[in-house]
């Protein structure tokens, strides 16, 4: 009885956990470029259950068009927050008062971008006709992706890939999880007391 309690409550814990990861999902549905996490759970040795890993689902959200020159969006292999190994909010980038080319937390990636600045889909970055450099998205520790694995759009964006439906099924799968082991422990705790009313 002590064991089922034991196994139970480990569960609560990691239902608990599971929970969080379905509500950050839902909660930034709409934020842009946002990916997904999965929580996974495994055995403990001792018995009971446990969260082994939250991992990110890297499929692609939806293409946004947003008419904003300096938004970008990566169609293919990478994503817009992989551009320059750039790990920031979406793919706002935009040109500063001194004609610099920010990324989206405001660091510099060219200079002399001036005001008409225009990224071809190769990641290409030209300013009144001249080429300033390349924007490519970072692969596998650093490595670039090849030009052929991916298309860089001008004046889109990137929602989130965050599928409400399956979070909402995942939520009431993890309700009921829930709910079954702390009928359990409820139950182990009548068992229990049972046994020590016999005794008595």
């Amino acid at each position: 009885m002590i064991n089922a309690m034991f196994g139970a409550v480990t569960a609560l814990n990691a239902a608990v956990a599971v929970s969080a990861v379905t509500a950050n999902n839902i909660a930034n549905v709409k934020t842009l470029s946002y990916k997904s996490n999965s929580a996974f759970l495994s055995e403990l040795s001792t018995g009971g259950v446990k969260l082994s890993a939250i991992r990110p689902n890297n499929n692609q959200g939806s293409i946004i068009h947003t008419n904003i020159p300096s938004d970008i969006a990566v169609f293919g292999n990478g994503s817009e927050e992989d551009l320059l190994n750039t790990y920031s909010y979406a793919g706002k980038f935009a040109v500063d008062d001194f004609g610099n080319f920010r990324g989206p937390s405001g660091e510099l990636l060219f200079t002399g971008a001036g005001g008409n600045v225009r990224l071809d889909n190769e990641g290409n970055l030209y300013s009144d006709g001249k080429l300033l450099g390349t924007i490519t998205p970072a692969g596998a520790e650093g490595q670039e992706y090849e030009p052929t694995g991916f298309s860089i759009l001008t004046g889109y964006m990137v929602s989130s890939n965050v599928d409400i439906a399956d979070e909402i099924v995942n939520n009431m799968v993890n309700q009921r999880f829930f709910e079954a082991n702390a009928v359990t422990i409820r139950t182990s705790d009548e068992m229990l007391g049972t046994v020590v009313n016999l005794k008595a």
